[in-house]
């Protein structure tokens, strides 16, 4: 079964239309009828077996390396052992996938993201992705999907192995018109702010204007990587999501300016966390510098190794950061690339051969528990990097 989570903090507004226009279809118009006897209706053992593994089977993609960073193939179901919250689990279905033979099993979504990188990082991903293109004749081994994200809304590539196609479209996307920074001595004309339209008369940046823009990209950076992941449920196979970049602004450093703008991170961290892990569904982020991280934080909060947050209390905007939703979901994390057709190869190469790991997870005391994972593998010297932990259910 597919998660459609929607967070009730980042996403608020699309909420708020939706409880808005339920009486026209009659949802909430009509009082229950509390005279009509309740008709139960029988389900089969078969059938109770498939409703509880839909919510409760487990599906990781497992990642096995050596020492080089290079595919582990080979492996059978006995050499691997699953820890849900530190307790052993059954492997319930296992299986390898040698991405060189079952090429339809995965294909490659590369994100230009002209919501953050608005100025030469565009020009920067395409002179690499130029680059790596080049390095090479014939199709390409796995299709690549571009996607040109802005606030406005993603627009997408065909998925194509031709070499040709993809530089094509890659200039065609570079040429289009991106976000305006927010640190900008004054928005230039035509920017966004909270839907209005910003004037370069205005007489310049405020605090709290500043922190408007950074949190109106960060909500639009979120809600463009859950439209990625919702378009993959359907699609079959893996997919491997590259987001380059320096990721989406943190506004911690705002203050009390924010304080009124933050959402429930803890509901888009569960959703994010469910829905890339169901639609198979692997982040990779790549920054030619540092990661988007608050200037005036004492400790660094965007570390690729941050802990993953259990409680409440506990997600902070750090929790969010794309390095860290990248970890968290068992991607690649690379930040002061000289080079990014490298980093690309990298990413592409775990798609050689991975593997599919299941189990079923015990029912939660209540919604949306936190479980952490630890797989292990009986291999000398491999590296293993899956999800590092999921929210059951009751």
């Amino acid at each position: 079964m597919r998660s459609h989570r929607f967070s009730a903090g980042v996403l608020c507004i699309l909420l708020f239309a939706a409880v808005s226009n339920q009486n026209a279809f009659g949802v909430w118009a009509q009082s229950p009828d509390t005279t009509s006897p309740i008709q139960l209706i029988p389900r089969t053992k078969a059938e109770r077996e498939q409703n509880y593994e839909a919510e409760h089977r487990i599906s990781l993609i497992v990642q096995v390396t050596d020492s080089s960073g290079k595919p582990v193939p080979g492996l059978k179901a006995e050499d691997f052992s699953v820890l849900d919250n530190q307790k052993p689990q059954k492997v319930a279905r296992f299986r390898e996938v040698d991405g060189k033979t079952f090429t339809a099993d995965v294909h490659v979504v590369v994100v230009l993201d002209a919501i953050n990188d608005g100025g030469s990082g565009i020009g920067h991903l395409k002179k690499d992705l130029d680059r790596y293109l080049s390095q090479g004749h014939g199709p390409l081994q796995f299709p690549i999907t571009l996607v040109f994200a802005t606030g406005a809304g993603e627009t997408e590539s065909q998925p194509s192995t031709d070499r040709s196609v993809i530089t094509k479209q890659l200039a065609e996307f570079a040429r289009l018109p991106r976000e305006a920074a927010c640190d900008q001595a004054h928005f230039t004309e035509g920017s966004r702010m909270d839907g209005q339209v910003m004037s370069s008369q205005s007489p310049g940046n405020s605090a709290e204007e500043r922190a408007d823009c950074m949190n109106m990209h960060f909500t639009e950076s979120l809600n463009a990587l859950r439209k990625l992941v919702g378009e993959q449920e359907n699609t079959r196979g893996r997919a491997i999501l590259i987001w380059p970049g320096r990721g989406w602004p943190m506004v911690a450093e705002f203050g009390t300016h924010v304080v009124n703008k933050r959402g429930n991170y803890r509901d888009v961290l569960v959703e994010l966390n469910t829905n890339l892990r169901e639609a198979q569904v692997t982040l990779d982020a790549v920054s030619w510098g540092d990661f988007e991280t608050p200037r005036n934080v004492l400790k660094p909060v965007m570390s690729v190794t941050v802990s993953v947050p259990i409680t409440p209390d506990e997600v902070t905007e750090e929790a969010m950061a794309l390095p860290a939703l990248a970890r968290q979901d068992g991607g690649l994390v690379f930040s002061k690339v000289k080079n990014l057709a490298n980093a690309m190869a990298a990413c592409l190469e775990e798609a050689s051969d991975f593997y599919v790991v299941s189990f079923d997870s015990t029912p939660a005391a209540a919604a949306d528990e936190f479980h952490s994972i630890d797989v292990k593998v009986d291999r000398p010297g491999v590296n293993v990097r899956t999800d590092s932990s999921y929210y059951a259910q009751p």
